[in-house]
């Protein structure tokens, strides 16, 4: 039976509460009337708006584009920027600003930022945090039953799927050192990547922005022997370009709606790009 057979509003039941999770449920509050909807955001971090991604405690993870490109709300492009100035929420972080005024603030304050905006709704109980992972979801007529992982159960009228990926696992073509002592799998596992010495020779593989992240923490933690980074490109991420560029490129029209079609009009634009210098 859903909540709309007992007379009372849909239940919008929202699975995961990292950034795509907690920005859904805040414009939902914000723009249906008031008691339209039951929603409910069930993630088993204790903070919403943090997610994978802006969960991390380590200082030395940052927000890879300008905290002027970052926002909650569509068309208030500065809307994060302004927060930070208005809570002074980097004023102790000097190593939040680049050579060229950009902002780049740790991780995790991104995460404070989205949930500022979550908190008046959640103490208005206009959005539930249900704590807790999802074990399945099974059809229920109209609607779902989600069943959480400690047993619990949870009926929704219309469900947003919004979480992350699993945790990472060794490919298999690494997993024969799978029980090695020095192997650390989980490159967010900050414990692990405190273990590993100062003189110590590393292996990252993967060259991308999680190989910058520990990078990032092994510079921190003191590290000053030889790091190898390997990858089947070898390719870097790139950095900004110093001075600002107008876009450029029609990704809204048809065909680029079909995503293989879409990454090919990318890959013709960025060569385009390249060729004008």
């Amino acid at each position: 039976m859903s909540a709309r057979d007992l007379g009372r509003g849909p239940v919008v039941a929202i699975i995961g509460g990292g950034f795509s999770g907690a920005a859904t449920a805040f414009h939902l509050a914000r723009l249906l009337p008031a008691g339209a909807a039951d929603i409910v955001v069930v993630e088993p971090r204790e903070g919403l708006g943090y997610g994978l991604a802006y969960s991390t405690a380590d200082p030395s993870h940052r927000i890879n584009v300008p905290a002027s490109r970052m926002t909650l709300i569509s068309g208030q492009d500065s809307h994060f920027a302004d927060w930070l100035e208005q809570t002074g929420a980097i004023l102790d972080d000097a190593e939040a600003i680049a050579a060229n005024g950009a902002l780049y603030p740790q991780r995790r304050v991104f995460g404070r930022y989205v949930e500022s905006y979550l908190q008046p709704f959640l103490f208005g109980k206009v959005i539930r945090h249900v704590r807790s992972a999802i074990a399945s979801v099974e059809l229920s007529g109209q609607g779902y039953i989600l069943i959480l992982a400690d047993g619990r159960t949870l009926a929704a009228d219309a469900l947003v799927i919004a979480a992350t990926h699993p945790p990472p696992a060794l490919p298999s073509a690494l997993r024969s050192v799978a029980a090695a002592a020095r192997l650390v799998a989980n490159p967010y596992d900050l414990g692990g990547l405190q273990a590993i010495g100062r003189d110590d020779q590393v292996l990252v593989v993967g060259t991308g922005l999680t190989s910058a992240d520990i990078i990032a923490t092994l510079d921190r933690n003191g590290h000053r022997s030889r790091i190898v980074a390997l990858s089947r490109h070898g390719y870097r991420s790139r950095s900004h370009a110093v001075l600002p560029g107008d876009p450029i490129g029609d990704f809204i029209s048809l065909p680029s709606r079909s995503a293989t079609v879409m990454l090919r009009r990318i890959r013709a634009t960025i060569l385009d790009a390249k060729r004008r210098g």
